[in-house]
């Protein structure tokens, strides 16, 4: 989605989604300040902690599937110019 497509999306909100994406821009705005702030050992530390959470869910077997899915074939990033006007 384009940052004009986002602005036309917001031009169709009414005023309580409005102050509901203010607050939500805040926060992640908020969340950014406060990642910048992070030492790379403390961001670090953190992805650890959320790859760990991630894998609490997930048998041996359903890990060995992601795991062969991720590294059965490379892709090519998409050159997004391409798909620009």
């Amino acid at each position: 989605m384009s940052l004009q497509e986002v602005i036309h999306a917001v031009d169709q909100l009414s005023a309580e989604e409005l102050a509901q994406l203010r607050a939500y821009v805040h926060q992640r705005e908020l969340h950014i300040q406060t990642a910048r702030r992070l030492s790379p050992q403390e961001r670090a530390r953190k992805l650890d902690v959320a790859f760990t959470q991630f894998r609490e869910g997930l048998n041996p077997d359903e890990l060995d599937e992601m795991t062969a899915a991720m590294n059965e074939e490379y892709i090519e990033p998409v050159d997004e110019d391409v798909w620009k006007d």
